[in-house]
């Protein structure tokens, strides 16, 4: 990736600290196995612990969140760790940065190694309330790094004078920030006792864990403000003056939701509870949408004809959910983690910890470090935030009426008649991951309808009479199976054939492709049906697992090797045997892949029922006749010869098609046909933080918006948008979810923590606090900033109390909705430009759950067409009741509302996949898009950059 100047710059002095770092205060942990290592792209530092055994640490920079310097990546499984530093962090505050987040991730790999728990809060935290539980998080004894590291610059005779006293300075601020002296005045004495009692608490359990000159620092300066010296006392004051102005400006910000998987009582259920609490959740959700079907049936029979109840709209949900604002109308057709029959996600507790952070959920709460994440605690989390709010169970279709307005078609996943709605402002859309494409089509032109716009193009160019009446023949073949042959016929003909190979436009060609892939992929389904599958299929348990006994899987990605646990725990008599090019690096670190392996792949030691082909380029599937007469299904390379690798069943799992969510199939088409045009544009937040993509649709001078969240914000539709924002959104992609992690940008974490973004951006941009405030709780990203104090003790990775020393957030307007992408003022301290207030923020730590904020209230969402699902409420709107909340839960029932795991919660799957556009191995002509054959042409499709995960099956 390119790195700005600046960055360059902060990277190269962070790979000259960490030595130094690693030598100074963790020699007796870490020790040098090799340097700093360059390999297959990666820059990292090989090391061994004192066992031996190697470890690796990769820094990296990124645009972390204003108040966030750093946050670390957790992979114990494999040993790999990252550590990204802001890319504003000033120089100076590197070593102490990086102090915390080795001694954070130590702490994460100790607690991995006895398979221990992790605290649900932190310990050194401002306050009185103590856990119930005192003990040391991962992110406390992070801290702790930071106390060692700043003891020693205060006495170092190399360092300079000021410097020193700009050590002693952010350690004096750090203990106010940790909670361990009293805040309150001396003449306050109940209050300040309490305090006091507080911070002696702390400072027993801490003491062990800080170096000798740390604990001789605390001696002198974890004091009353009245008993230090008088230097230290001024440093103090001027530190808690901002903290009050810190305070004063998040005012007016969203109160906070608590996690999911809690009891009403407040109590975490507990693990052998989880099936029983997922499938109660589960109910009340399902109850909660036939409320809102009611309300909404009975509204619209008070309508006059051809008006529909009016309402703003977030359709599909997954992860994004920690997004949700509850007076949006939620569509959701409750598929991925409902219906995958998979166990568990791919990632373990510890890969996956910063979700905590996004107020989704605590990974840790149902799985051990190492373990992977069971598939019912994500049903619980997401029904849960689901039912928070009115909710729809189905699928929507979204099209511009006749007057302009934009309508939602909701079909319902009870099988009840569909029902519509006026969407009011830009529905947010986040329908997941879209469909995986034929094997054999060409990647350009992947689609059957945009095979078909590319070749109607350059035969109207060819002009022939010949090439027109192919041209209007190819128009006019119905939809469905069986289209992409007879377009083969109509093409066949001598003169046609030869306008079509002078064609200069390499897509030409690839329409071609496409066609026959697609005609050889509808024959193998006719000749076998129920044995050539697309992987959504499998994923989606839309299958026969007993089908056959010898499994062909075409792709060695995520969906392929998650396809093949899928088939091989289901089928105990099944072979599956996987072929394409290399498997991705990510994939070497998620905790499923090499465990797989190793059980089934005798190439790692396993029972053999698991083989791998790998560097080998796939064409369309073929057929071959078996020895009983019955067709197998036959890999073939990219010129259509057989690779001698054959199977009686046939899984397609060749990565997917970059399109708009299906849902908007409609819109797009009216646009299109109607000779208009359709733009997007990338969308961040103040702090920088991709939040996903807008896309005007324009036709006939009137204009629609549509937001686009999650998973199906992550692969930018090839018609749309532009090689630049392709690679800008890749490169950040690299960021959000490193390899080395496990994860992916599209994947649960990644979507999570996105869809807090989002809800953090609307509670300051659109509520109550008005623009301009910032929000109290901790970033969703990273390391969690300093802030007010707060009266409770703070959860494990969520900051304590003092604000950042290092001056307050820079005061001024913040514009209205999500940022466009492109150039734009940095918002705090950079390596040029460090902030002049001194001492400067204290670093702060990555994982730990920091409760996302309610989105801001749209109460005028049913009388307003102003209101929009992710801007301000119009101004005396008047409030709108929430009819369609759930009821209180029963006692025994877990606290808020839904999450599900039982089958008959969800009997729709394929409703599911139509919704994502995730359609079931294409009978009908392939995975739709664009508009429809007899419209406009589609616009041409930009080349993708290639994608992290290499096509594998980013939302696992």
């Amino acid at each position: 990736m390119n790195l700005s100047t600046d960055e360059r710059r902060l990277l190269a002095e962070a790979e000259a600290a960490l030595p130094v770092v690693l030598r100074e205060q963790y020699a007796d942990r870490l020790r040098d196995g090799g340097g700093l290592v360059e390999q297959d792209g990666r820059r990292f530092f090989a090391l061994s612990d004192t066992a031996g055994r190697p470890v690796e640490i990769r820094l990296d920079t990124a645009p972390l969140p204003e108040r966030s310097l750093s946050r670390t990546f957790t992979n114990t499984t494999y040993d790999r760790y990252v550590v990204q530093l802001s890319d504003r962090l000033p120089p100076e505050r590197i070593g102490q940065v990086l102090s915390r987040e080795v001694g954070e991730l130590l702490a994460v790999r100790d607690r991995a190694a006895v398979n221990g728990t992790a605290p649900r809060e932190n310990l050194l935290a401002a306050g009185t309330a103590l856990p119930a539980r005192p003990r040391l998080s991962e992110e406390d004894l992070g801290r702790v790094g930071e106390f060692n590291y700043l003891a020693t610059r205060m006495i170092e005779p190399s360092v300079s004078a000021p410097e020193r006293q700009e050590s002693r300075d952010r350690f004096s601020a750090l203990i106010d920030d940790s909670g361990l002296r009293p805040g309150s005045p001396a003449h306050d004495t109940a209050t300040h006792a309490v305090e006091q009692y507080a911070a002696n608490v702390r400072l027993d359990i801490a003491r062990p864990h800080l170096r000798e000159e740390a604990r001789d620092a605390m001696a002198e300066l974890a004091l009353p403000i009245e008993r230090l010296s008088a230097a230290d006392a001024r440093a103090l004051g001027e530190v808690r003056a901002r903290a009050r102005e810190t305070q004063a400006s998040a005012l007016g910000a969203n109160p906070s939701v608590p996690l999911p998987g809690l009891n009403p009582d407040g109590t975490p259920i507990p693990r052998e509870e989880l099936g029983r609490a997922a499938a109660a959740v589960a109910e009340q959700r399902t109850a909660l949408s036939g409320r809102t079907l009611d309300e909404l049936r009975a509204e619209q029979a008070a309508l006059p004809e051809g008006r529909y109840p009016q309402r703003q709209v977030m359709i599909g949900g997954g992860a994004a959910l920690a997004g949700r604002d509850p007076d949006v109308l939620l569509v959701d057709g409750r598929g991925r983690w409902h219906v995958d029959p998979i166990e568990a996600i791919v990632q373990s507790a510890d890969q996956v910890r910063h979700l905590r952070q996004s107020g989704m959920g605590d990974p840790y709460q149902f799985a051990d470090p190492q373990q992977r994440v069971p598939l019912p605690a994500l049903q619980l989390w997401e029904d849960t935030a689901a039912a928070r709010g009115p909710l729809v169970d189905g699928r929507a279709d979204l099209a511009v009426g006749a007057e302009g307005r934009m309508i939602a078609q909701i079909t319902p996943a009870d099988g009840s008649a569909p029902v519509k709605v006026e969407v009011l402002g830009s529905p947010l859309v986040a329908t997941g991951i879209p469909p995986e494409i034929i094997p054999g089509a060409n990647r350009q032109v992947p689609t059957v309808p945009e095979a078909t716009g590319v070749l109607a193009e350059h035969l109207t160019a060819a002009g022939t009479p010949e090439a027109l009446r192919a041209r209007d023949q190819l128009l006019g073949l119905p939809e469905g199976e069986g289209r992409a042959a007879a377009s083969l016929d109509v093409l066949a003909g001598p003169q046609v054939a030869d306008a079509l190979r002078s064609a200069g436009d390499p897509r030409v060609a690839g329409a071609a492709e496409t066609l026959r892939a697609t005609a050889a992929w509808e024959r193998a389904r006719a000749a076998a049906p129920g044995r050539v599958l697309m992987g959504d299929e499998v994923g989606d348990g839309d299958y026969d697992p007993r089908a056959a006994n010898d499994w062909l899987i075409a792709g060695v990605g995520g969906a392929a090797i998650a396809n093949a646990e899928i088939i091989l725990q289901a089928n105990p008599d099944a072979k599956v045997s996987m072929v394409g090019k290399d498997a991705p690096f990510v994939l070497k670190n998620d905790a499923q892949y090499t465990a797989l392996r190793r059980a089934h792949d005798a190439e790692y030691g396993g029972d053999g029922r698991l083989v791998t082909y790998s560097d080998r380029r796939l064409g369309e599937v073929g057929t071959v006749p078996g020895p009983d007469g019955a067709v197998r299904l036959a890999a073939l390379d990219d010129q259509g010869r057989p690779l001698g690798i054959e199977g009686d069943a046939y899984v397609a799992c060749l990565g997917r098609v970059s399109r708009l969510p299906q849902t908007l199939d409609s819109v797009e088409s009216w646009a299109r046909e109607a000779g208009g045009q359709v733009r997007g544009e990338l969308l961040f937040d103040k702090d920088r933080q991709y939040l996903g993509y807008r896309l005007e649709f324009e036709a006939d001078g009137r204009k629609q918006t549509v937001d686009v969240t999650g998973a199906a914000s992550r692969m930018l539709p090839g018609n749309v948008f532009g090689q630049d924002d392709m690679a800008r959104l890749s490169a950040l992609d690299a960021k959000t979810a490193p390899p080395e992690s496990g994860n992916v940008s599209a994947g649960f974490m990644a979507t999570a923590l996105q869809g807090s973004h989002l809800a953090r951006h609307r509670a300051t941009e659109g509520g109550p606090g008005g623009p301009g405030t910032t929000p109290p709780e901790p970033n969703p990203t990273g390391p969690t900033p300093t802030g007010p104090t707060p009266t409770g003790p703070t959860p494990a990775g969520a900051t304590s109390a003092a604000p950042t020393p290092g001056g307050p957030t820079p005061a001024g307007p913040t514009p209205a909705g999500p940022t466009p992408a492109g150039p734009k003022p940095a918002a705090g301290p950079t390596s040029a430009s460090p902030a002049p207030a001194a001492p400067p923020p204290t670093a702060t730590s990555s994982a730990g759950p920091a409760p996302v904020p309610a989105p801001a209230p749209a109460p005028a969402g049913k009388t307003s067409t102003a209101a929009t699902p992710t801007g301000p409420t119009p101004a005396g709107a008047p409030p709108t009741a929430n009819p369609s909340a759930p009821n209180p839960p029963k006692p025994g029932t877990p606290a808020a509302s839904p999450g599900s795991g039982a089958p008959s919660a969800n009997p729709l799957a394929g409703a599911a996949r139509l919704q994502s556009g995730r359609r079931a191995a294409a009978p009908k002509g392939g995975p739709a898009s664009g508009p429809t054959p007899g419209g406009a042409a589609p616009a041409p499709r930009v080349p993708r950059p290639q994608q992290p995960g290499g096509g594998g099956a980013p939302g696992r």
